[in-house]
């Protein structure tokens, strides 16, 4: 057996120290790079972030003046936003139907103020009026001598026809409805009846002892077969018009 010096094992155990040394500063080194790239990721990554951008208000809609602005903004917000009444585009009789409809179902708008918002919803909101941009008033983009800004006409008024019932439904319908809206209407006598019985019941003036016959006018009038009559003519078979069907 070969027997080493003291100097031999010496330079052994030097050696393999330096290899012990080396191996354990390779291995370091990779964890070492991994644990400052995985704090350079956590630094960066909140950087990366872009902060949420706040919702932007809708914009407000500016009704245009005039006497019913301020009726418009204080009772038809209670249902609808003024864009509502903005985009519409009626003529007067629509925009007659639509608040009554609208005071049928509750709507808080008190009767001498009724005919005021109409006015000014027919002459801002007509069929031919331009849809106003959010934030600007329909007046301001017109002058007073343009087509547009004219003052809308009213309606001609409608005559009903002769009959025992004739004054009583000039006298008490037009409380709360306009003569057209018996016109256009075409329903049988058990149908007029309970029509008539409902607007007593929501408050119609009308005396009990002239309640049939205000039915058997409308509904010999204003029947199912019946015409419409024209605007200002007494009688639904005045003109050779009337003979034609109506729409409903």
């Amino acid at each position: 057996m070969v027997r080493l010096s003291n100097f031999s094992r010496r330079a052994i155990l030097i050696v393999c120290s330096l290899a012990l040394i080396l191996c354990f500063a390779v291995l370091a080194v990779p964890s070492k790079s991994l644990a400052q790239g995985e704090a350079a990721a956590q630094d960066a990554g909140p950087a990366t972030t872009s902060p949420a951008s706040p919702t932007q208000p809708k914009p407000v809609v500016e009704l245009p003046e005039g006497d019913g602005k301020a009726i418009a903004t204080e009772f038809c917000q209670d249902c609808h936003t003024l864009a509502n009444v903005a985009k519409a585009r009626k003529a007067p009789d629509e925009w007659h139907d639509a608040v009554q409809t609208m005071m049928d179902r509750g709507a808080r708008l008190p009767q001498d103020k009724f005919d005021t918002l109409v006015q000014y919803l027919a002459k801002n909101f007509g069929p031919q009026a331009a849809a106003p941009a959010a934030g600007t008033s329909p007046g301001a983009a017109q002058s007073p001598d343009s087509p547009a800004a004219t003052a809308v006409q009213p309606p001609k008024p409608v005559e009903l026809p002769e009959g025992e019932g004739k004054a009583i439904a000039t006298e008490f319908c037009q409380d709360c409805h306009k003569l057209t809206n018996l016109t256009k209407a075409h329903k049988a006598v058990d149908d007029w009846h309970e029509t008539v019985e409902t607007m007593m019941d929501r408050g119609a003036r009308l005396p009990e002892d002239k309640l049939d016959t205000l039915v058997a006018y409308l509904a010999k009038n204003f029947g199912p077969k019946a015409a419409v009559p024209l605007s200002g003519t007494g009688s639904p078979d005045s003109s050779p018009a009337a003979l034609s069907p109506s729409n409903r």
